[in-house]
């Protein structure tokens, strides 16, 4: 049998740089793939189709540079996957804004930034990789605006839904209950009849 030398401490030290360098190019090649996972946006996109049909007004800066409010279909932007929301439409360009929401690729990141003023820079405001939170910073973002004495709830097909949406939901639970208590009562007489079967039997 053949019976090899033991590695020589120069052979250690290539195959030691060996393996240190497998594991730098399998971590790049895992980083490019990440880098290459495309960012979901499609939730973002659908809360904004959804909300901008309903009569939700938030306030704004109008072009006076006062005040006003504005229904949020006319405030909303969309297109390309990158969504504007104007806070101000001022005919005073340094008092022009919006926000913008947008995903960015490279950075694996939902990014929303406020951009304000002439030739505006994007001023970070929010960014993460699940649409879920940024929606959430949005609402929480759009809640601050709204106009509440032309915003009314009982007028928002959306909030009508919402409540059926809710009603079916319950009625739903009840049904699946009611069809549990009935599976429960049938096992119990079940196991009540087998039980005096094997005592008449004894």
């Amino acid at each position: 049998m053949h019976n090899p030398k033991p590695i020589s401490p120069s052979a250690r030290y290539f195959i030691k740089l060996l393996e240190k360098r497998s594991m730098e190019i399998q971590h790049e090649l895992e980083s490019q793939s990440l880098a290459s996972q495309e960012v979901h946006f499609e939730e973002i996109d659908l809360f904004f189709k959804q909300v901008m049909s309903q009569n939700i007004f938030i306030y704004t800066v109008g072009q006076n540079g006062k005040r006003e409010s504005t229904i949020l279909a006319k405030a909303v932007f969309s297109m390309s996957q990158v969504i504007r929301i104007f806070y101000s439409t001022s005919f005073d360009d340094e008092q022009s804004g919006f926000i913008r929401i947008r995903k960015d690729q490279k950075l694996q990141l939902i990014i929303v930034e406020r951009m304000h003023g002439i030739r505006p820079k994007a001023e970070l405001l929010y960014s993460s990789a699940d649409q879920c939170h940024v929606i959430r910073f949005l609402i929480r973002w759009i809640m601050r605006r709204v106009d509440w004495s032309k915003t009314k709830l009982a007028n928002l097909e959306l909030y009508r839904r919402y409540h059926q949406e809710l009603q079916v939901e319950a009625e739903a639970k009840v049904n699946a209950a009611l069809v549990q208590q009935e599976q429960e009562r049938v096992q119990r007489e079940y196991e009540a009849h087998m039980k005096r079967r094997k005592v008449r039997k004894a």
